[in-house]
């Protein structure tokens, strides 16, 4: 098309003209380019798993314990040991040692050498497998400026790559943008270090298993430069992925077990949160609480277990129907059940001395609750949602969960609305689901509660289908 075609009244002096009819415009903001192709990323990963997240409620170590560990594994992410062939780290060990907390505390010591960082939870919803590696690749966009442009053109020219299985996304979105920077001279994330905790906890064992095979083969054959820290419980076909030949040649291992040895750790943790109690309460100077006897008997009845112990302080910490020094007896009027068969045997009489301090009349609905917050359909639900769902009063959910925030963490608005509601700690959610452990009457997985759950899900369904709205959003009928 001619310049100016049907344009009249126009003047140029020594102007040039480009026909720009071929060319592509990119949008600009203030000098920087938009990245839609980033944008999709964030829109298909988990920011919930990230260790800094304001929604990840697990904590670090307590100062001064576990320090052996962190040590050990910052040291290896940070080049101090001479054997670096080892590129893959996998600390494994049982339910309740503090797995997460010091995978939380090597995210925080490392510093500017971590990449990325992926939490697992099962009971927080943060578990889909094909979230994973868009979430890992938003981190490292954030970081290296090179890698952020060739990612975002590759989502740009193919969207599908969001949706495609996690090996095809791990070589497009991983692999595929480092080769082309290293192929122009461009070296991105060199022993960057990537923390995944909670492998266990992703959603399907194959998934698991896939996870860990495409890495390891990454690092076997050298196709991304980062180096990985895994943290999981020791399951079957996670111990026989970590057991390949492939794997071992480049893996480095460690076991946090459950163990007496943490027991000098354990009673520092429970000092410290004694200490919180004591100033929350103003208790004075002259009363001794907790004695030293008290202190002892606890840690002996954590049994090397510090879910029990953070258990522990936040039952005497959080208000419920008595004060923080009957709340202790309580606990150790429990007593010690130390089998080897079953370390888990004194946190679960725990667990049930908590649930039997919801009154009887309030039980069938805090186990309705709890029962709906084991439904993966509904991990993603917040408790606004639930309680949506379940038909229940702002009144009936406080009083259904008033007895339980030694195991569930309750985020409020300013107003006091609940807005999440979540477990602090993936064993409660097992023992409520395992029918041994919980016994028949705080089982939730039986008919009855089930069956509860799902038709209030139809119902709701059916209510919100069937709801008229005027032109202005007010609800009719």
């Amino acid at each position: 098309m001619p310049f100016f075609e049907k344009s009249s009244n126009v003047k140029t002096t020594n102007g040039t003209f480009v026909d720009a009819t071929n060319v592509t415009i990119h949008n600009e903001t203030h000098g920087e380019r938009q990245y839609r192709g980033i944008d999709k990323i964030l829109a298909a990963s988990i920011p919930q798993a990230l260790h800094d997240s304001s929604e990840n409620n697990k904590p670090a170590c307590f100062q001064g314990t576990r320090e052996e560990y962190i040590r050990n594994i910052t040291g290896w992410g940070l080049g101090d040991w001479k054997a670096r062939q080892a590129r893959v780290l996998w600390l494994e060990g049982p339910a309740g040692v503090g797995k997460s907390a010091v995978a939380q505390s090597c995210a925080r010591s490392i510093g500017g050498r971590l990449g990325a960082t992926f939490f697992f939870s099962r009971t927080n919803g943060w578990n889909d497998p094909k979230k994973f590696v868009p979430t890992i690749a938003y981190q490292l966009a954030t970081k290296y400026p090179p890698y952020r442009d060739r990612v975002d053109a590759i989502v740009l020219r193919d969207p599908l790559v969001l949706e495609k299985s996690i090996n095809a996304q791990f070589h497009d979105l991983l692999v595929q943008p480092l080769q082309e920077l290293k192929e122009v001279g461009i070296g991105v994330g060199e022993d960057a270090i990537i923390i995944i905790d909670g492998l266990d906890e992703c959603d399907g064992v194959d998934a698991q298993r896939t996870i860990i095979e495409i890495i390891i083969t990454s690092v076997h054959e050298q196709t991304t430069p980062f180096l990985w820290a895994f943290f999981s419980r020791l399951e079957p076909h996670i111990k026989a992925a970590f057991s390949s030949k492939q794997a071992t040649d480049v893996c480095l291992k460690f076991n946090l077990p459950v163990s007496r040895d943490a027991d000098g750790d354990i009673e520092a943790y429970l000092r410290n949160g004694f200490r919180i109690i004591r100033a929350k309460y103003d208790f004075p100077v002259v009363f001794i609480w907790p004695s030293e006897e008290e202190v002892h008997q606890l840690v002996d009845q954590s049994a090397g277990l510090f879910i029990y112990a953070a258990c522990a302080i936040r039952y005497m910490e959080n208000p419920g129907a008595s004060e923080p020094t009957a709340r202790l007896r309580s606990i150790l009027e429990l007593g010690s059940t130390n089998t080897s068969d079953n370390p888990l045997a004194n946190l679960d009489r725990f667990y049930t001395l908590i649930l039997e301090q919801v009154p009887e009349g309030t039980l069938p609905n805090t186990l309705l609750l709890l029962s709906a917050m084991t439904v993966p359909a509904l991990l993603f639900s917040g408790a606004q949602s639930l309680c949506t769902i379940l038909e229940f009063p702002l009144g009936t959910f406080y009083a259904a969960v008033v007895s339980l925030h030694s195991v569930l963490d309750v985020t409020t608005s300013n107003n006091g609305v609940p807005r999440r509601l979540s477990f602090y700690h993936a064993s409660f959610s097992d023992f409520l689901t395992n029918k041994a452990r919980s016994t028949p009457r705080f089982f939730v997985n039986n008919d009855d509660l089930r069956n509860q759950v799902d038709f209030r899900c139809a119902d709701t369904l059916h209510r919100i289908s069937h709801t008229t709205y005027d032109n202005e959003g007010a609800r009719l009928y």
